[in-house]
């Protein structure tokens, strides 16, 4: 995922998806992509960002990308990702998240399960 952090005056979230589908069209590992979902809200107070992506890339495994961005005066955070990657077959290759259900991890809620859901180890996204 391209980092909210690194956008500079002038960022939009228009910009941010755009970016997003430029850099998913130039990878040649992606054979197919399904927008299951992107939209971008203005509710008056903030204006948030959901974008659900289903990639099939050439070897057959899926990958799909979610993400939920809030702006509130002027500041971008990601509230929510999740990228999920699965072989051909369905089985769970890895999954980056930040959904709150491993206190335990010292990245928390930021974690990676690798090869299985129960298989949970701490990851960065920024670093």
């Amino acid at each position: 995922m391209l980092r909210i952090s690194d956008r500079k005056q002038g960022f939009s979230f228009g910009h941010y998806l755009n970016d997003l589908d430029a850099f998913i069209s130039a990878n040649d590992a992606v054979a197919n992509v399904d927008v299951i979902r992107r939209d971008i809200r203005d509710t008056g107070l903030e204006k948030i960002a959901f974008y659900r992506y289903r990639l099939k890339l050439k070897d057959g495994s899926i990958v799909e990308l979610t993400e939920r961005i809030i702006e509130e005066s002027g500041k971008f955070n990601t509230t929510k990702y999740r990228v999920h990657w699965q072989n051909k077959s369905g089985k769970l290759i890895k999954r980056w998240d930040n959904a709150p259900h491993h206190p335990e991890i010292n990245s928390f809620p930021d974690h990676l399960h690798d090869g299985a859901v129960d298989n949970v180890k701490s990851f960065n996204l920024c670093g």
